[in-house]
């Protein structure tokens, strides 16, 4: 029997048409499924792994926000259970949409707690200065996010925001059946006590930070403190940010 070469091309592109459709399906389903989890550059990394999420890290100089909502314990505990959840989930709901706008990474939301992080999966030249710019942004979204509460009779609430840039070790940790990914090292635990200091309504930042973002920072220096947070050698000076470039955070409230 005489083979056609004809029909041969017309199977194999075929074939490869239904090969292509198959793969489109496939990061459609990825994007739906784990789009509400990951950033768009997470997700990337993912699909450009062609299937095979790599386990391992780098090392690498990036910038870290941490925002904290808070008497969150206190309002969990006054509250209906759903209502506060309704009011948590819209408070993240605004966060969310501001740092993905200036090309932050949330990594993980611990209780009330957003952990994001500033020039990572990809890298970035302009770190603190996002992180800067995004925590002021996140600071002046909260007059809408109270103005929300008070519509749907819910009190008002008030964050608190730690920043700084240091090395990190970054990369998918975990198994080949759960991974994460996340960052890790000394600096991450610093970013997280910087926050610890903050009053509600407040950025506070280290000097690493301060120094990288350049001068479109507004920092009020009556307000900056001498901390000596555990775990580090001598005290270190935090930095009371209260705007950036033109735009300025609201008074912040005395609100721990």
């Amino acid at each position: 029997m005489s083979v056609n070469p004809e029909e041969i091309i017309r199977t194999l592109q075929e074939e490869n048409k239904e090969l292509r459709r198959t793969v489109r399906e496939r990061e459609e389903f990825i994007r739906r499924t784990f789009g509400r989890y990951l950033t768009d550059e997470v997700l990337e990394e993912i699909l450009s792994e062609k299937g095979e999420i790599r386990i391992g890290g780098e090392r690498r100089v990036v910038s870290m926000l941490f925002a904290d909502m808070r008497r969150s314990t206190a309002l969990s505990e006054e509250m209906d259970a759903a209502d506060f959840i309704r009011m948590l989930n819209h408070f993240f709901g605004e966060l969310i949409e501001i740092i993905n706008a200036w090309q932050g990474n949330i990594l993980d939301f611990v209780g009330d707690e957003i952990v994001a992080v500033f020039g990572a999966p990809r890298q970035s030249t302009y770190t603190a200065r996002d992180a800067a710019g995004c925590a002021v942004a996140m600071q002046r979204r909260m007059t809408f996010v109270n103005k929300w509460n008070r519509t749907q009779g819910y009190p008002e609430i008030s964050m608190g925001i730690g920043l700084h840039t240091g090395e990190a070790i970054l990369g998918n940790i975990g198994s080949e059946t759960r991974t994460k990914y996340d960052m890790i090292g000394r600096n991450v635990n610093l970013a997280s006590r910087v926050q610890g200091y903050t009053t509600g309504g407040q950025i506070l930042a280290t000097e690493e930070l301060v120094e990288a973002a350049g001068d479109q920072v507004l920092i009020n220096e009556s307000g900056c403190i001498w901390v000596q947070p555990k775990g580090i050698q001598g005290k270190i000076k935090l930095y009371d940010i209260i705007g950036f470039g033109k735009q300025h955070i609201p008074e912040a409230a005395e609100n721990d």
